[in-house]
């Protein structure tokens, strides 16, 4: 299957129920709240890595505090720190979505597109292995709507007073 980002609006009362939940128990209980249908979520497939390095130039693998824009991909508050084999499952508040929604909007996509070589997922060992090879007018398509989709998604969560947890499984 592979792994796949997941983005999930919730309000204050199911995030403050998630937060001492251990990583089992964490993934099992984000999972049902999705397939109750009670929040909005999407996914953006295995295209959340390549995204990451198309935006801030290394793989999301090394997350960079405080880049609004690799916080747009991955989030920025980890679930279960403490423990190394924890699946990645982190959280946005809803306070610090508008910074993020500011930096995607002030992106030169036209800039960043012309100056994009695949061969730099490659370099950064960018999952899933071999995207590189697809075309790069196909990864830049991707990239642009995958980000629109995520740009929306957090201003649909801005405008509810939802959080948004991020989780890549």
């Amino acid at each position: 299957m592979g792994m796949i980002a997941e983005y999930l609006m919730v309000d204050e009362e199911t995030l403050n129920s998630l937060m001492d939940l251990n990583n089992e128990d964490l993934t099992n209980k984000l999972f049902e709240i999705e397939e109750s249908g009670k929040f909005e979520c999407m996914d953006i497939d295995k295209v959340w890595d390549a995204l990451h390095c198309f935006l801030t130039g290394v793989s999301a693998s090394e997350p960079i505090e405080g880049d609004k824009l690799s916080e747009a991909i991955v989030g920025i508050h980890n679930f279960n720190i403490d423990d190394d084999d924890a699946d990645f499952i982190t959280c946005t508040e809803n306070e610090e979505l508008t910074e993020i929604i500011t930096a995607i909007e002030k992106i030169e996509f036209d800039k960043l597109a012309s100056n994009f070589d695949p061969k730099m997922l490659k370099k950064n060992k960018v999952y899933p292995k071999g995207i590189e090879q697809d075309s790069k007018e196909q990864l830049i398509g991707e990239f642009k709507q995958t980000l629109t989709e995520i740009l929306e998604f957090y201003k649909k969560a801005v405008t509810k007073k939802h959080h948004v947890i991020v989780s890549i499984l």
